[in-house]
């Protein structure tokens, strides 16, 4: 009777201890909670102003809008009412690395402000100093300014330069046929006395 007892004593134990490893191995195999995975620390998103209105000291209207990462491009376009004319538009890229920036992390937001603060400074946006520079990076590496990439003000001024380059060398061929003309005059004068055929011989060599 004792071996009996004992026997059905160590068979329940047996029993007991293999449902506690069953109950283990369940557990090892349950996915993580989505809190633990919640925890895992992520990454941050900044808040970065993305776009927006100006009107610059000149009365120009202008939207300006930010893309890119790492190298960021800042584009403004405007437009201007000039009296009594048709509204001109024009537009400008400015481009730059802020990242690099050490404040830029934690003042992105701020950083754009500043630089929007000194367009709207401007009579023109599009024209003036070609490096805008915020105040919370003044220290920071050259690459991490905004500098001027294009501008179709530069495309108007190299088109207005042309147009003077030209209206230059007419004025410069009108004063040299001028000259040409007064130095035949005396020429004119003799042939009207009569010399005829050297006059004519003459008149070839000027005209060549």
């Amino acid at each position: 009777l004792i071996t009996s007892l004992f026997l059905l004593l160590l068979f329940v134990t047996d029993d007991v201890q293999a449902k506690r490893g069953q109950e283990k191995s369940d557990k090892a195999r349950l996915p993580p909670s989505s809190s633990s995975s919640s925890s895992s620390g992520g990454a941050v998103s900044r808040a970065v102003i993305g776009s927006g209105e100006l009107t610059s000291k000149g009365g120009h209207g202008c939207t300006w809008q930010t893309s890119g990462e790492g190298l960021v491009s800042l584009v403004v376009n405007c437009s201007s009412a000039p009296e009594g004319g048709h509204t001109h538009r024009y537009w400008c890229r400015f481009a730059g690395k802020p990242e690099l920036c050490p404040n830029y992390g934690l003042r992105s937001s701020q950083y754009w402000k500043q630089l929007v603060g000194k367009l709207k400074e401007r009579l023109d946006v599009c024209r003036g100093e070609k490096i805008l520079k915020a105040k919370t990076c003044k220290k920071a590496p050259p690459e991490a300014h905004m500098k001027l990439a294009e501008s179709s003000r530069q495309e108007e001024e190299e088109e207005e330069k042309r147009k003077r380059k030209e209206e230059e060398e007419e004025r410069r061929r009108d004063s040299e046929e001028e000259g040409v003309l007064n130095d035949m005059e005396p020429l004119q004068s003799v042939c009207e006395e009569g010399w005829s055929s050297v006059c004519s011989f003459l008149l070839r060599v000027f005209q060549g």
